[in-house]
Parts: C-alpha cells; sequence; structure tokens
C-alpha cells in the first residue's frame, strides 16, 4: 500500500492516553468511549452523562448576561403602552431565523412588532442610517437587532440621536468600543459573565425570548427551537455546551414539524416520506445542506424577505409557493456557482 503524499506531510496531533484514575472516574463506559470523553474534557461519570445526553446546561439563567434587564423592562414597557417596535435582522439563516422567532414571539406576548432585514444589494449587512431613520419615520419606538450592530457604533449613535431606542443582540466579537445602545445583548463582551460565549444569533433571540416569558409569559418556548436549531447549525458555531441541548432538541421538533413554511421547505428538498407525509429522520447533515442553502439562497440572489416570509406564514397556499420559489433560487444559485 502506497502512502499519498498528502497523508505522509500531515503532522498528527495525538491526545494522550488516559491515566488509570480517568479510566476509573468514566468505568461505565467502553474504553474508547472513555478516552473521546477526556479528549473532549469530560473527566466524571456525570460530566459525560450530562454530555452524552445532551441535557440543558445547570447555568443559564439569561439574566446573567449584561443588558438583559434593562432590554426585558424596555420590551415590556413597549407592549404595555402599544408602543411600535422592530426586529432588525441579517439576511443569512441564523439573522432570518432570529428575526422570526423575535417578530413571532413578542407578538405572542401582545407586542406591535415587525421584522426588518435590509438588502445585501441595497443597503450592504447591518445597521444603516437610512434603515434606521426610516424605521423612526415609520412611527417605531424601539428597534431590536438580532446577529448584527455590535461593530455598529456610529449608526448607534445616530440611531439615539433621533430618539429610537435600540437594543443589540449580537453574537460577534465587538470592537473595542461598545456601542451606546440603551441595551446591548452580546456574551463576548467584555466582562459578560454568561459562562457560554458561542450561542448563535439566534440563540441569543431565544435566550431574550427566555427572559420575557419568565416576566410576561404567553408564549411556549419549546416552540421556538425548530428554528433555533436551523439557525444554529447554519451559522456552523460549535454544538457543544448550550448549543448543543438547543439543537438536540430543536431536531425533535423539526421531525415532528407545526411550522408550515418548515414543512413546506422539507418537501421542496426531497425530506417528506411519500408513504406517511412526514418528515424522514431528520439531522444536522439535512439542515446543513438541504434546507439551510435554500433559505439562504434568497438574501444572495435577491432579498431574504421570501424566506422570511416562509418561516412566519401559517397559510398552505403562501408556504408552497414560497418553497417552491427558494427552491428555485437555490439552483439559480447552484449554477451561478459552477459558472
Amino acid at each position: 500500500m502506497t502512502t499519498s503524499p498528502d497523508f505522509a506531510n500531515k503532522r498528527w496531533v495525538v491526545k494522550p492516553r488516559i491515566n488509570q484514575e480517568q479510566s476509573e472516574a468514566l468505568h461505565e463506559y467502553d474504553p474508547i468511549l472513555r478516552q473521546l470523553l477526556v479528549n473532549r474534557g469530560y473527566k466524571s461519570t456525570e460530566e459525560a452523562r450530562h454530555y452524552l445526553e445532551a441535557r440543558p446546561p445547570l447555568n443559564s439563567d439569561p439574566f446573567q448576561m449584561l443588558g438583559m434587564g434593562k432590554a426585558v423592562e424596555r420590551i415590556l414597557h413597549a407592549i404595555t403602552h402599544n408602543e411600535k417596535m422592530a426586529v432588525y435582522g441579517d439576511y443569512d439563516v441564523d439573522g432570518v431565523t432570529a428575526t422570526a422567532l423575535l417578530t413571532i414571539a413578542i407578538q405572542a406576548m401582545g407586542g406591535d412588532i415587525k421584522p426588518y432585514i435590509p438588502n445585501r444589494f441595497d443597503e450592504g449587512y447591518g445597521l444603516n442610517k437610512s434603515a434606521l431613520e426610516e424605521l423612526k419615520d415609520g412611527g417605531m419606538a424601539v428597534v431590536i437587532t438580532v446577529d448584527n450592530g455590535i461593530r455598529s457604533l456610529q449608526e448607534v449613535a445616530y440611531a439615539r440621536e433621533i430618539g429610537l431606542d435600540l437594543i443589540i443582540t449580537d453574537h460577534h466579537q465587538p470592537k473595542d468600543e461598545i456601542p451606546d445602545a440603551l441595551a446591548v445583548i452580546d456574551p463576548k463582551q467584555p466582562f459578560d459573565p454568561y459562562p457560554d460565549k458561542n450561542l448563535s444569533g439566534v440563540g441569543l433571540a431565544y435566550k431574550l425570548v427566555e427572559a420575557l416569558a419568565t416576566k410576561r409569559g404567553g408564549v411556549v418556548l419549546e416552540s421556538y427551537l425548530d428554528l433555533v436549531a436551523l439557525g444554529t447549525v447554519a451559522d456552523v458555531v460549535p454544538l457543544t455546551g448550550e448549543n448543543r441541548y438547543l439543537v438536540r432538541r430543536g431536531l425533535e421538533h423539526l421531525r415532528t414539524p407545526n411550522r408550515q413554511g418548515l414543512l413546506s421547505l422539507m418537501g421542496v428538498a426531497g425530506l417528506i416520506d411519500e408513504r406517511s407525509l412526514r418528515p424522514k429522520r431528520i439531522s444536522t447533515m439535512h439542515i446543513g445542506y438541504m434546507l439551510a442553502p435554500r433559505i439562504n439562497a434568497a438574501g444572495r440572489l435577491e432579498s431574504a424577505l421570501d424566506a422570511l416570509n416562509l418561516l412566519m406564514t401559517d397559510n398552505f397556499m403562501e408556504a408552497g409557493r414560497l418553497a417552491q420559489q427558494l427552491n428555485l433560487q437555490n439552483k439559480q444559485r447552484q449554477e451561478l456557482t459552477k459558472t
């Protein structure tokens, strides 16, 4: 057998063999699994079981995050006083799912809120001043960003200047200076005590809804985990810690979908069993290679609004039309990539 040059030139870093003490601590498991668990940092039976069963994290109170209390207070005030709000999203899968999740949840709590996703060709990525001015002129009192805003120092300053209360939720690494918004929720900002720094944009939107629900109720948190799984996997954040739990539970909801848009999208993607008319076993692979590309295609070729509307509609006919449209756009994207 000839070893390929690429294989021979690799530099293999092999983890050290577990010691006797570590092996005894994980005695319930097969020897190979013990080694793998130790390689990943799990050195007790309790830690291993927590990881393997994807249990919810023990320390995940959303109010630990800097800015969460102030954000919840302002949103609840807006709901109580019938103030208009907007969710300012992004055109990738993480941003679209986060926008849909937060809009649907706050509407369920009685809030007057609408989604806004910029057009990548006309407006570019993230906050822009003309969009903020348009939202202000449209009567918005509060704008909540999802998956963007942490680096938009000038745009945040402009929002304050025109009288918009801006709440930033973002999972990207901030610059040296934190924007002067009403509230900033980003576990990566300095001195934020939240233990898990790897949540996606839709994961943070979910944590904001979780915090709102503890004060007001009106939503079933579990019902949003399909969107969380979709955006989290698509954004390629580490599937460890809280993400592992959220995606595991979200996959269960995707396998028995209650969201008409996702059911229609699974249909055009070939993920529906023809006999049962129910989804086949959905995994992270199906999200990454079949569902997410179809949602992404809308924002890459035209506007992400078709993808957003698909996730938010309850209408069977509308969902079918939008799913077909996204499927067509994905085929066009594939042809452009080949070209």
